[in-house]
């Protein structure tokens, strides 16, 4: 089986001379790449039929909606044209497994940078359906056209800003590149009070912002599920519809982030 790889590492020049561990981290780093890619294609395709969705004439949704949701799809767009092509790209350049690198800190910079960007965004579209649910009234005037591109580029501009240390070799965390996942991941541990304020900054904001407004939306659409059986459906808001979108982007949130940020926090008492 391992015949079909074709491996042209120093490492493998002597197998007398490789450490077992590391020879099975080699002859598993073809199939892992395989499986990268495939995930890039699959994520690609993906965020390009929820495009389509998005600009075609679907009902429900506002102009501000439609913004927000072209916005996370540029940012989940990101992860499988950016982050997994540049990651990829490191693991095929060399092994990174002496000292800080240059490359390393930019792509773990580029990785972080969208992973915020995509929490930003979630909040701020939580904040939105919000409004739009509980003042429809006044919804004109507080998600004007102007706040609502605020909101996107603060979600697109705030977190290079605050997570531009990681991108420097010599800064104030460590960068190194895992050869089990093929990223380069930030060493949290290395500084704890940076790690700390970032979840402070990013996460829990984020998090708590998208929990109250989606409970509160949940709370109200189960009141109003008995009002509407006495009136024609017809008569259904069409914020609520676009309201319906949150549910399943934030189960996929908390089963996706809250595994990361667990490991965070652990790896930060390490």
């Amino acid at each position: 089986m391992h015949s079909s790889l074709n491996f042209s590492t120093p490492e493998l020049s002597n197998l007398s001379g490789v450490d077992p561990q590391r020879l099975l981290e080699l002859s598993h780093r073809s199939v892992k790449v395989s499986i990268i890619i495939v995930l890039g294609v699959m994520i690609t395709l993906g965020n390009i039929a929820v495009l389509l969705v998005i600009t075609s004439s679907v009902a429900g949704w506002s102009r501000n909606s439609r913004y927000f949701l072209l916005s996370l799809t540029a940012a989940d767009s990101a992860f499988g044209l950016l982050v997994m092509p540049l990651n990829l790209w490191v693991s095929l350049l060399k092994d990174y497994t002496q000292g800080p690198d240059a490359l390393c800190h930019l792509v773990a910079f580029c990785n972080s940078t969208v992973y915020s960007t995509c929490m930003y965004t979630l909040a701020t579209i939580s904040l939105e359906r919000y409004i739009a649910v509980f003042y429809p009234l006044q919804y004109s005037s507080l998600m004007t056209r102007k706040r609502t591109l605020l909101l996107i580029a603060f979600a697109w501009c705030f977190p290079p800003f605050l997570l531009l240390p990681i991108s420097f070799p010599d800064g104030i965390i460590e960068v190194h590149f895992s050869t089990a996942s093929l990223v380069c991941n930030p060493a949290y541990s290395t500084n704890v009070g940076y790690s700390l304020s970032l979840t402070c900054l990013i996460f829990f904001p984020c998090s708590i912002i998208m929990t109250y407004a989606n409970l509160r939306i949940w709370c109200a659409a189960k009141r109003q599920r008995l009002k509407l059986r006495k009136y024609d459906c017809a008569r259904r808001s069409r914020h609520n519809v676009a309201s319906r979108v949150l549910v399943p982007v934030m189960a996929a949130y908390y089963v996706c982030w809250t595994p990361c940020m667990a490991a965070m926090i652990y790896n930060g008492k390490q």
